[in-house]
């Protein structure tokens, strides 16, 4: 019997060190080079993915009406919120639990991203067979957010190239 699954703690968010071979066909093995930055990253605006495509009117002679076609993915308002890391002595940004911050903070910087959504937890490793979706993107500023709860910066993220809806493939299929 099939189930819905709750999507709370299931998406799971790699930066990989540089692009995979086959970006529609990358490993285990490559995804488990990447960095999990899963636990750096708000949920509630986080945003990674395709919106509405732009479109164009294909339609035969004989239809009356329009007939939209699909054309360009268009990838808008992508962004993550990263929380901040301090050290408890002198509260000063550690530079080991501040790593991820510190990778996506300079503008213009290019990443590669890795997400698995839904079925599995966030901290099960990429397995043969994982649906993800493969994006390269370029980061803006980073923009301090409200002095509520935690530290944090929201950066966008201006998608590059994508694969959307891939399979993790070692080969054994």
């Amino acid at each position: 019997m099939a189930v819905k699954a709750l999507a709370d703690g299931l998406i799971k968010l790699v930066e990989l060190p540089s692009a995979p071979a086959d970006t529609s066909a990358i490993t285990s093995v490559e995804a488990a080079a990447g960095d999990d930055i899963s636990g750096y990253v708000q949920t509630s605006d986080y945003k990674l993915g395709p919106t509405g495509s732009t479109t164009i009117t294909e339609k035969p002679l004989n239809i009356k009406g329009d007939i939209n076609v699909p054309v360009k993915t268009q990838y808008q308002g992508n962004q993550i919120t990263l929380f901040r890391h301090y050290d408890a002595v002198n509260l000063q940004p550690d530079p080991t639990a501040d790593a991820t911050f510190d990778s996506f903070r300079t503008k213009g910087g290019t990443h590669y991203l890795l997400e698995r959504r839904g079925g599995k937890d966030s901290g099960d490793a990429f397995a043969d067979g994982d649906e993800y979706s493969y994006y390269v993107v370029v980061t803006d500023d980073p923009q301090p957010q409200q002095p509520e709860g935690y530290v944090k910066y929201t950066i966008p993220l201006y998608v590059q190239s994508a694969v959307l809806n891939a399979t993790i493939d070692d080969g054994s299929a």
